[in-house]
């Protein structure tokens, strides 16, 4: 009888556990206490305090918490890090939420960063806004939802080690602000649901191998090689893939397992692996009930002889077309591959055990309206559709209506929280948008020789899309087109090619900013759509190279600014735009003939005063400025604040600061023939 009741616990237990809070930081004890170093404000490199609990009622009544500051005039994005980290680490592997007590004195919001990842993960952003002041309250982060930032991947699945805060993030304060900050916790609300685990008839099965020289043989159930850490279970699945295998060998489950791997509600895949060596190990699931797609995602791995358990994600797109995630499917044979593209000149043995799906709570959805405005298009169609992942990039699941004859289509989809990829099509793919991979609402993904791009979705709530122009990342009559046409100025185009980079929106070179030569004529050519009024500092580079090393070089020329690494600057683009010039050169063509460096110093043309200003500074001349004068202000971080344009200036010039909050400044000059700049502080 003992024995009965003993399995019949540990069945029940199997597909049912509790649920549980894991507390990371509460402050009250050096294992759970550490501090945050400022950064982005006045305070920059100083630590936070631990001090006695200025409130403790209501759902917190600690002794110690987190005292955190944000001064007046901090960047928007000003916050703190953990330094050290904490001695526990963030475990999202098998968790739903992070909850977090906060205490504010006005309505804002708290914003939580997770970084470092154990696994090389990406980093992950939410923000929540508070609801309560002048008590504490908990806010709650869903970590199954996308970050906010790109690439826009959940936290689920990972262990992360630092935390970052933000208070009040995308504000910059007139006044100190104080808030107070307790009780880090994960939350675990975990159903695991085995699948296998090789040790009954009800939970075993064999796999039959194919893509080597044991085509057709079936896997066995042998002893555990290595009962210690993760697995002390008795007996796991031996794996193979001989030498001279195809890089694509592995084994389907024959006979496919008594229970399916059922993901209507979402949920984790959670493998145990063995290895001998770094690889990886990817998951296929096939024969969905409903005839979906199949689907295959693979895991990395570098822990080496001894057990590790892999986590698959099934709200991930699947690695093969059509890319399709698995939520929302039951599947019935599973597919393993061990180090799937690798080839071995030796044998190779692995082991597997306990394959579970562990459900975290349904994945939550959400309401995404489409709005495509089609008053532009100058083509003739009959129905447009938008097609996607969402609906296997289907051709005519989901038809856009125009109501009111506006020639604005339109659909409202409810969808489950994650990434997808989209595009707007006519007719049943009659015709359909074609986007550049310098688009900057698109993805571009690359299989074999064909080129995707699609338009992407990071979508952790109800959201509305446009109305958008047909073939645009932007709205009607939003957008221009920005053609630069680059002449290389006796320099050999490097093999790695010539790129349009610097900035904050074009990166290092070497990324998809490539110009080409299409007719050979040594002139290298590039087009991107911005949005109206688009301005921008950039640079040229002849090959890619990350660290700008192969960056042109414009040292004293009149298109280049000094106090932001000699990068050009281009102004507000109100219209479509050509721009011709050549390879650190400011020459105004791409033959190069043009565009003799004009050596420009602040000191000896310009001057700005006062240093630490309140309400102006005053720009000063040495000699008499001849035609416009353009004045750009930007901030610490480069974002343009302030831009105006000046006539009829004689030797001076007052810009009006008032209105701008504390911090540094910069100020661009630019006339026809001169640049020049300065640096200024503000403060009340």
């Amino acid at each position: 009888m003992t024995r009965l009741f003993t399995l019949l616990f540990a069945l029940l237990y199997v597909g049912l556990q509790n649920v549980t809070a894991q507390t990371i930081l509460d402050f009250e004890t050096p294992a759970t206490n550490t501090s945050f170093q400022y950064f982005g404000s006045s305070i920059d490199g100083q630590l936070t305090q631990t001090i006695a609990n200025p409130n403790p009622t209501g759902l917190n009544t600690s002794a110690t918490v987190l005292e955190f500051k944000k001064p007046a005039g901090a960047q928007t994005w000003g916050g703190g890090f953990s330094n050290p980290n904490p001695s526990k680490s963030v475990n999202l592997i098998n968790s739903t939420t992070i909850s977090i007590k906060v205490h504010f004195d006005h309505i804002g919001n708290l914003t939580l960063k997770l970084e470092n990842a154990a696994d090389g993960g990406a980093n992950w952003v939410q923000t929540v806004a508070n609801t309560k002041v002048g008590e504490w309250e908990i806010l709650t982060f869903n970590v199954a939802l996308p970050s906010i930032e790109g690439p826009n991947m959940p936290a689920a699945g990972h262990i992360y080690n630092t935390i970052t805060l933000f208070t009040d993030f995308g504000v910059s304060p007139t006044a100190d602000q104080v808030s107070y900050i307790d009780d880090i916790k994960v939350d675990e609300a975990i159903t695991c649901n085995t699948i296998l685990n090789f040790e009954d008839p009800a939970t075993s099965t064999t796999f039959q191998f194919f893509g080597s020289s044991i085509d057709g043989q079936l896997s066995s159930t042998i002893a555990n090689p290595n009962p210690t850490g993760l697995n002390t279970s008795a007996t796991v699945l031996e794996f193979k893939k001989p030498a001279n295998s195809q890089t694509w060998a592995g084994a389907f489950s024959n006979p496919n397992a008594a229970t399916p791997v059922n993901l209507l509600t979402g949920g984790l895949i959670k493998i145990k692996f063995h290895t001998d060596h770094p690889g990886n190990l990817v998951l296929k699931l096939e024969g969905a009930q409903d005839g979906a797609p199949n689907w295959a995602l693979q895991v990395d791995n570098n822990v080496i002889n001894e057990w590790v358990e892999l986590t698959f994600d099934p709200s991930l797109p699947s690695f093969e077309g059509p890319n399709m995630p698995a939520i929302g499917h039951v599947y019935n044979t599973i597919t393993l591959f061990s180090d799937f593209g690798q080839a071995f000149t030796s044998d190779q043995k692995y082991y597997i055990d306990e394959i579970q799906v562990c459900t975290a709570g349904s994945i939550p959805t959400a309401d995404v309206t489409f709005k495509l405005d089609m008053n532009q298009f100058g083509g003739t169609f009959t129905q447009a559709f938008v097609s996607g992942t969402f609906n296997n990039f289907s051709g005519f699941a989901n038809p856009l209506l125009d109501a009111d004859g506006d020639k604005v289509y339109e659909t409202t989809l409810n969808l489950p929280v994650g990434l997808y990829e989209y595009k707007f099509t006519l007719d049943n793919w009659a015709q359909q948008e074609q986007f550049s991979p310098t688009t900057t609402c698109t993805k571009t993904t690359i299989d074999g020789a064909n080129v995707f791009v699609n338009r992407k979705l990071a979508l952790s709530g109800n959201t509305t899309i446009g109305p958008i122009c047909y073939n645009s990342c932007y709205g009607c009559g939003d957008a221009v087109k920005i053609t630069v046409n680059l002449g290389m100025n006796s320099n050999t185009p490097d093999p790695g090619g010539v790129y349009l980079a610097g900035g904050g929106d074009f990166g290092p070179p070497g990324g998809r900013f490539k110009m080409n030569d299409v007719d050979g004529d040594g002139v290298f050519s590039i087009q991107i759509e911005r949005p109206r009024g688009f301005s921008t500092f950039y640079d040229f580079a002849n090959g890619a190279c990350p660290d700008y090393s192969c960056k042109e070089n414009l040292d004293g020329q009149s298109c280049a600014v000094p106090t932001n690494y000699n990068d050009r600057w281009l102004s507000a683009v109100q219209q479509d735009t050509v721009i011709n010039t050549c390879f650190a050169s400011c020459a105004t063509n791409t033959n190069c003939t043009n565009g003799t460096a004009i050596l420009v110093n602040s000191n000896n043309w310009m001057t700005l005063q006062p240093s630490l200003a309140t309400d102006a500074v005053q720009l000063g001349f040495a000699t008499t400025v001849v035609g416009a004068v353009n004045i750009h202000v930007f901030d610490a971080s480069g974002k343009l604040v302030l831009s105006e344009t000046a006539k009829g200036v004689s030797d001076q010039y007052s810009i009006n600061v008032a209105n701008l909050t504390n911090g540094f400044y910069f100020v661009l000059v630019q006339t026809a023939d001169k640049a020049a700049s300065g640096r200024f502080v503000k403060q009340d």
